[in-house]
């Protein structure tokens, strides 16, 4: 459907790394990744694949243990589609919102993209995705949880079906726990004890990712909307708490000041490692730890809670690019979150489908630990949805770094992080 555009241009430009609520990204990944991508976008610049069919050109970032299924399922769709053929190439993520921007100028887009959930009202107000609200009411299968489809929708306007999700919780080591005297903590109060408690020789009580990326709003929003803070209020007394709850971890010495350094597959890392009692992290991780770090002994809580339980929705969505073929994409959406397949393959990637008539009890009955990220689904809320979500997104970054290196106290981080969503928010009515 599309010519060659930008992807070519793309495969020496492909840089390692994912943002929150994915895995990291290693070079050996990074090259299987780009290895099928080639493999499948030899053919594409057609219209159709000589068949009759509708060549649907999709951006994906997944890597490995994703790909490996994902790709399947593609090759599984085209074999049975009478409409459609799906042709996928892989674009870093990183260079994601570049490529996009540029081809949204150029007028030479991909048809389908999955995009992190926090970006898809940015791409979809600035006119790169379509509208798809009125096919995805027509559709039987369209029985998601309003928490995630909300990320997907703007003012009456649905850019995107979401495809995965995934949270946060708290991951402890079993064995530090109990030699310390301490509880799996289900409080603030309890988390700073636990915390203090298991910080000694060389291990720090806590670890989390505050690197400068959305992995750092990403772990932060929890903490922020369990005092009942939330982004458009950073100045608010709830949200200085929040602010200084989290911050005080670095300054207390109970959590390393590498944090600012650490993604949040570093932080798995130093948990798997044994250099810090407990983790901020997502449910990917399971997996990493059971295949990583097969003797220790650790179990899974939900993030603790200050006035409300809280976590934040990490996952993709899949959004047609406004030239698209909507009809023939959709299909292939259809297809690819429907009930038959979104279950089976999130449960395979330690991720969760987004539907609602997925059996949450039945699913994760004989695995605990994940279970409790499936459990904490209902208290996940999205980033945003918000046309200018980057801009917000680096303002909170900003003010979480400021705070955790005392470049700024907690308060005149969030004061002045209130200051400049002030002005986004202002822009928007220009």
């Amino acid at each position: 459907m599309k010519k060659r555009y930008l992807a070519m241009a793309l495969t020496g430009m492909m840089t390692a790394g994912l943002v929150a609520g994915c895995g990291s990204l290693g070079d050996t990944q990074a090259d299987t990744a780009k290895d099928a991508k080639n493999e499948k976008t030899a053919d594409t610049g057609k219209d159709s694949d000589g068949g009759g069919k509708t060549e649907v050109v999709l951006w994906h970032s997944m890597v490995s243990p994703e790909v490996e299924p994902f790709q399947e399922m593609i090759d599984n769709f085209n074999a049975q589609s009478e409409k459609a053929t799906v042709v996928t190439e892989w674009v870093a993520r990183d260079e994601q919102t570049k490529q996009l921007t540029i081809g949204n100028m150029a007028g030479e887009l991909p048809d389908m993209v999955f995009v992190d959930n926090p970006e898809v009202i940015n791409y979809g107000e600035m006119g790169v995705f379509q509208d798809i609200k009125k096919q995805f009411d027509g559709w039987d299968e369209n029985q998601f949880l309003d928490s995630i489809t909300n990320s997907c929708v703007y003012e009456g306007k649905m850019y995107g079906v979401p495809y995965i999700g995934n949270n946060l919780a708290l991951f402890y080591d079993k064995d530090m726990l109990a030699a310390a005297g301490v509880e799996a903590p289900t409080t603030w109060d309890e988390l700073v004890d636990a915390a203090e408690k298991t910080t000694k020789d060389g291990v720090y009580g806590l670890g989390f990712s505050a690197i400068k990326n959305a992995e750092c709003t990403f772990q932060f929003m929890p903490f922020l909307w369990s005092a009942e803070g939330d982004w458009t209020d950073m100045g608010s007394d709830d949200s200085i708490k929040a602010m200084t709850y989290y911050s005080d971890f670095v300054k207390n010495g109970f959590a390393n000041k590498e944090v600012l350094n650490w993604s949040q597959a570093d932080v798995c890392k130093q948990f798997a490692s044994g250099n810090c009692a407990m983790m901020v992290n997502g449910s990917w991780n399971v997996g990493t730890l059971r295949n990583d770090a097969p003797d220790k002994n650790w179990g899974v809580v939900p993030i603790p809670q200050d006035k409300v339980p809280a976590s934040c929705l990490g996952g993709e969505a899949l959004c047609i690019t406004k030239n698209a073929d909507a009809d023939a994409c959709f299909e292939f959406i259809e297809y690819l979150c429907g009930k038959d397949i979104s279950a089976p393959y999130a449960k395979s990637v330690a991720k969760f489908s987004p539907r609602s008539d997925v059996d949450i009890d039945k699913e994760f009955a004989d695995d605990p630990e994940m279970k409790v990220f499936a459990e904490q689904m209902e208290n996940t809320k999205p980033r945003g949805p918000y046309p200018k979500w980057t801009e917000v997104d680096n303002v909170i970054i900003e003010a979480c770094q400021s705070a955790l290196t005392e470049a700024k106290t907690p308060e005149q981080a969030c004061k002045d992080a209130a200051a400049a969503i002030a002005d986004i928010e202002e822009s928007l009515k220009k």
